[in-house]
């Protein structure tokens, strides 16, 4: 059984995402965090430094896994490193770059064992971004096929700062139309069906320091700071319906 992925909006390794963090480490039923910097690419060690201290005050730690190139994530011995952890987050950074390093990879590969394995997957951000099916980078006038973990999916990260955003997405997707598909990212996705919204890709808003966590059977929960919603575009609306909007702390029997 496939574990949970958390979504989360930003601002991660930062007191406000605490009760998120907690119960992720707590579900994950281990003390260590095994954190892939590698969107920082600037100052990967700060964020890993970040990220320890962090989850230190949450009565665990950090194992830093230093995947930062190309050439790292496709060493094969990187697919059992990754494979064997019980919580893996990817920081946030550059998107693109993070999507340059890990697709097709045997790290990404042992990223997928663990979550089949049932460990807990988060990404913040840019981590969070590339493990839906389409991402668009700011600035950005077309959607990227990204990881493909999560189908008919984009991730609008820092919500609360950028409420323009989903109008933005929403008119290129009404421009484009169909959005291209992304590569399969496994034998089984969890949540979702990959055929069924191709032409309505879902647009998750995300707030800093405030995670979405999808279970494989469905459900999710709103955990964090600040809250999620869910918005709904389609090739030829210029606007996204929102189809609903919850703080921290939510639970719902099914969100996607």
């Amino acid at each position: 059984m496939r574990g949970p992925i958390a979504l989360v909006g930003g601002a991660e390794f930062l007191p406000p995402a605490a009760p998120l963090d907690a119960w992720l480490l707590e579900r994950s039923g281990s003390p260590t965090v095994t954190v892939l910097p590698t969107a920082a690419r600037e100052h990967p060690e700060m964020a890993v430094a970040t990220a320890r201290r962090h989850f230190r005050s949450l009565g665990g730690d950090v194992d830093a896994a230093m995947i930062l190139t190309r050439s790292d994530a496709e060493d094969p011995g990187s697919r059992a490193r990754l494979a064997g952890a019980r919580f893996l987050y990817l920081a946030g950074g550059d998107p693109r770059y993070l999507l340059s390093v890990l697709r097709g990879t045997p790290a990404w590969e042992g990223v997928i064992d663990a979550l089949d394995a049932g460990s807990v997957l988060a990404g913040s951000s840019a981590g969070a971004m590339v493990l839906c099916e389409w991402m668009l980078v700011p600035g950005s006038e077309e959607l990227d096929a990204a990881l493909g973990l999560l189908p008919g999916l984009v991730v609008l990260p820092h919500h609360n700062r950028s409420h323009g955003r989903p109008g933005e997405v929403a008119a290129v997707v009404a421009r484009v139309g169909t959005p291209p598909a992304g590569p399969p990212a496994g034998p089984r996705s969890p949540v979702g069906g990959r055929g069924a919204e191709r032409t309505r890709p879902g647009l998750l808003g995300i707030d800093e320091a405030t995670g979405l966590v999808l279970e494989e059977a469905g459900g999710c929960r709103v955990l964090g700071a600040g809250s999620v919603t869910l918005y709904r575009a389609a090739p030829g609306v210029a606007a996204p319906a929102v189809l609903w909007t919850r703080e921290a702390p939510a639970e719902l029997e099914s969100c996607l």
